[in-house]
C-alpha cells in the first residue's frame, strides 16, 4: 500500500520522516471511522526531551554534558508490568519551583549546532486496509544536529532497534520492516527555526507569560489543557531551552490541571528521577528530571486505565532517555534529493 504520509512529506519535507506512531495517528484521521479518539503523539522528528544544563566556556568548539556515569550503558527496556507510580506528597509546583533554581546553561554560538543523542521507545498503532488494529513498541537510537540559529541545514541519524511487543498484543510483521541506520537532512525551514536555540531563548522568562504561550500555541483538536501539556514536551525534546525560559516553562507546567509528581521514575537508561506527568488516553505520561540537578533525563508512559489503553494496568508503553547534549561546530553532510522548503 502506498504510504500517503511519506508522499506528503516528499512534497513538503520540512521535517524528518514520521515515526510509525505518527503516521498511524494521521492516517486514522484521514481514513479511519469518524470520531475515533487518538492520543496526542510527540512531534514527528522531535522525540526526546532536551533541556539539559551545562555552562559552556566561551570559544569552546564542542561541549558535552553526559547524563550517564562513564561506565554506564543504556538499559534494555522491558515492556512488562512495572510498579505503578506513587504520587508524591510534594506538589508539582513545589518540585518544579526547586528545579527552576538550576541556572547553568549551554551557550552555543549562532554558527554552531546543538547535538542531542537519545534512546526511544514509543507505541505504534497500525490499521490495515481491513481496519484491523495492530500495536507494537517502536524503538530507536537517535542523534540530531540542529542549527543554533535555525539558518543552517541540520541532520538526523536514526538507528532502528528491535521492536518490542505492546503488552498483550503480538508483534505485527510490519514492525520489522525498518532496519539498519537512516540519515536525514533537516532543512533550515520554518518548522526547524521555531525550535532553534536563538528562537527558544526569546520565549518568555516569566512563568505567567510562559503559561499563556503554552495555551496560545496551536493544539489542533486537543482540549486546551491537553494541548498546553503536550507543548511542554514539544519544547523540551531533542532541542535546548536556555535556563531562564526553562525555569519559566517548569513553573508554568505545574499550573496545568491534572499535572502531578511521582518519585523514583525510571528512564530507558535505568536512571531514576522525579516524574512530572499527566494522564492521557489511559496512560500516565511523565517527563523525568534528575532529583539532584533537575536536568531532564527522559520520559516514560505507564498504563493506568487498562480499558482505555488496551494493555494491562502498570504496563510500560513508552520509555526514553536523553544520553547527552553537545555543541558542535558542524553537522554531518547528508545528501537528500527529497529535502527542501516550499
Amino acid at each position: 500500500m502506498t504510504d500517503e504520509i511519506d508522499l506528503v512529506a516528499r512534497q513538503r519535507p520540512d521535517v524528518a520522516p514520521y515515526s510509525p506512531a505518527a503516521k498511524a495517528a494521521v492516517r486514522r484521521r484521514l481514513t479511519g471511522p469518524a470520531g475515533r479518539p487518538a492520543r496526542p503523539r510527540p512531534r514527528p522528528y522531535l522525540l526526546l526531551a532536551g533541556g539539559t544544563a551545562l555552562l559552556a566556556a566561551a570559544g569552546v568548539a564542542a561541549v558535552t554534558t553526559v547524563l550517564t556515569e562513564p561506565a554506564a550503558r543504556p538499559a534494555k527496556v522491558s515492556p512488562g508490568v512495572v510498579t505503578l507510580p506513587k504520587v508524591s506528597a510534594m506538589s508539582a509546583e513545589e518540585v518544579l519551583g526547586r528545579a527552576a533554581r538550576a541556572v547553568t546553561d549551554l551557550s552555543p554560538r549562532d554558527d554552531q549546532f546543538v547535538k542531542v543523542g537519545s534512546q526511544t521507545m514509543y507505541e505504534a498503532d497500525v490499521f490495515g486496509e481491513d481496519e484491523k488494529e495492530s500495536r507494537y513498541l517502536y524503538r530507536t537510537k537517535r542523534t540530531i544536529w540542529l542549527s543554533a540559529d535555525g539558518t543552517r541545514d541540520g541532520a538526523l541519524k536514526i538507528e532502528y532497534l528491535e521492536p518490542h511487543a505492546y503488552p498483550g498484543w503480538p508483534i505485527p510483521p510490519d514492525a520489522y520492516k525498518e532496519k539498519g541506520t537512516e540519515w536525514m537532512l533537516l532543512p533550515a525551514c520554518n518548522s526547524v527555526r521555531d525550535t532553534a536555540y536563538t528562537s527558544l531563548k526569546k520565549l518568555p522568562a516569566d512563568p505567567e507569560k510562559m503559561r499563556a504561550y503554552l495555551y496560545d500555541r496551536p493544539h489542533g483538536d486537543n482540549p486546551p489543557d491537553t494541548g498546553a501539556w503536550t507543548a511542554v514536551g514539544d519544547l523540551l525534546r531533542e532541542t535546548y531551552v536556555p535556563a531562564p525560559q526553562r525555569a519559566a516553562l517548569f513553573k508554568a507546567a505545574a499550573t496545568i490541571p491534572g499535572v502531578t509528581v511521582t518519585e523514583n521514575a525510571e528512564d530507558a537508561a535505568g536512571r531514576t528521577g522525579i516524574g512530572v506527568g499527566r494522564v492521557s488516553g489511559g496512560v500516565r505520561e511523565e517527563i523525568i528530571f534528575d532529583p539532584s540537578t533537575y536536568e531532564l533525563l527522559g520520559e516514560r508512559g505507564i498504563v493506568v486505565d487498562e480499558k482505555e489503553a488496551k494493555a494491562p494496568t502498570g504496563s510500560l508503553v513508552a520509555s526514553t532517555a536523553q544520553l547527552e547534549v553537545t555543541v558542535d561546530d558542524a553537522a554531518p553532510e547528508v545528501k537528500d534529493p527529497h529535502s527542501g522548503c516550499l
